[in-house]
């Protein structure tokens, strides 16, 4: 467990380094302007690489199996075909049951997604208004959701 979470951190710290570094340059390079409350945002981001450390922990225990064993039962032989075997050439539409799932799956995990909200929020503020976080959030899952199953 403790190499899990150890693993977990580091792979997460340096995904969160690789988004703080973009940003860092852009803010430096680009905008020329320092980071206000610098150790209020590196605290944030030590939240943030142990919050998403635990939540990776948490869906490789308890989500990721029981995905794959709902994903080995909807697509096995005596689901989809009533028997044992499998045809030579199974048409693909015998698996419509394994393309809704993954669908529903994509869907709801993207609408869902912590950092879609977060830039869906920040689009409604810097339009005024005028573009709603739902909306971002329903088209993009829709997107993510036809993009899995087709």
């Amino acid at each position: 467990m403790i190499q899990g979470l150890t693993t977990a951190l580091i792979d997460t710290s340096r995904d969160v380094f690789a988004v703080s570094a973009l940003l860092l340059g852009f803010q430096y390079g680009v905008l020329r302007r320092p980071i206000p409350h610098l150790r209020r945002l590196i605290g944030g981001l030590v939240l943030v690489v142990v919050g998403l450390a635990f939540f990776l922990i948490g869906l490789e225990l308890a989500l990721f199996p029981l995905g794959e064993l709902m994903a080995t039962q909807l697509s096995s032989p005596q689901f989809v075909f009533g028997s044992d075997t499998v045809p030579d050439t199974p048409p693909w539409w015998k698996y419509g049951w394994v393309y809704l799932f993954a669908a529903i799956i994509g869907f709801s995990t993207t609408l869902a997604e912590p950092a879609l909200i977060a830039v869906a929020f920040k689009a409604e503020e810097a339009s005024r208004g005028t573009i709603r976080p739902w909306g971002i959030r329903l088209v993009v899952a829709t997107g993510v959701a036809a993009g899995i199953s087709l």
